[in-house]
């Protein structure tokens, strides 16, 4: 999906979301800003509701900026991968972003990758949380 209501040209914010066994891939390409982070936090939520996924991996490997309005979106998409039990893992961070990160002490509190197959191949080879038991 694209941010349509800013037509500036090589500025348009673009996020694809793949199904990969019981986790979800999304990918963000552009400027996750204002506008963009409420599509980008509408569609994880979505995708999150409809197939409650083991673990997120979001690839900001295409992200050209992101201002405070995003990092917030990302601190939403965390807190919420806590409350399910779930794992966010972010990967191919943009180096103002890394920066912005550490200097506000989130850094720690985020899973990072260099990339997405690296998050993928450590969500992969993670534990997973045990299952629920059935009800008798």
């Amino acid at each position: 999906m694209n941010a349509d209501d800013d037509d500036r040209p090589g500025e348009r914010f673009t996020v694809s979301i793949g199904l990969h066994e019981d986790f979800i891939v999304a990918r963000a390409v552009g400027e996750l800003d204002y506008t963009s982070a409420r599509m980008l936090q509408q569609q994880l939520k979505d995708a999150w509701a409809t197939t409650q996924p083991g673990a997120l991996v979001v690839d900001m490997s295409g992200l050209t900026f992101c201002d405070s309005r995003g990092v917030g979106v990302l601190v939403l998409l965390l807190r919420q991968s806590r409350e399910q039990q779930s794992t966010l893992v972010l990967s191919a961070i943009p180096p103002l972003l890394e920066r912005t990160s550490t200097l506000t002490g989130l850094r720690t509190a985020f899973q990072i990758e260099a990339s997405a197959e690296e998050a993928i191949q450590v969500i992969q080879g993670a534990p997973q949380p045990p299952a629920e038991p059935d009800p008798v």
